[in-house]
């Protein structure tokens, strides 16, 4: 998932926010759309490889649409605000499959719908 149309009007001068007066929402508002849309279609065609797209921010948000049925992710409109999103996003992602101890990207794709649960919490100096 892309985008969606979207329109926002500035209640006190009255007019469109936007110049064109609507336009494309994009980036985190659109991410669980996009985890949805991602389930979806992964349990319909389990084989087919899939590009999660939609609101990708952070390596746990990368890491959602993969659990989901995603192959693949896109950073999109957060290299708006960051050009190295991606960097970071790659980064989290990493993190975030170290914790979570994956051995193998084959073994995050889909894993939702296979009810795999990720391993015991670790104790940490937060958690103590």
């Amino acid at each position: 998932v892309n985008t969606v149309m979207g329109m926002a009007i500035d209640p006190e001068t009255r007019r469109y926010r936007l110049g064109a007066g609507g336009g494309g929402l994009s980036g985190a508002a659109m991410h669980p759309v996009a985890v949805r849309a991602v389930h979806d279609v992964h349990a319909a065609l389990p084989e087919l490889p899939v590009v999660g797209v939609g609101g990708v921010a952070t390596g746990e948000g990368a890491a959602e649409l993969m659990l989901a049925g995603a192959s693949a992710v896109q950073v999109g409109t957060a290299t708006f605000a960051d050009p190295r999103a991606p960097v970071r996003v790659l980064e989290g992602l990493r993190a975030w499959a170290v914790r979570q101890r994956v051995t193998s990207v084959s073994d995050v794709v889909g894993a939702v719908h296979r009810r795999v649960p990720g391993p015991e919490p670790q104790e940490t100096e937060v958690g103590r």
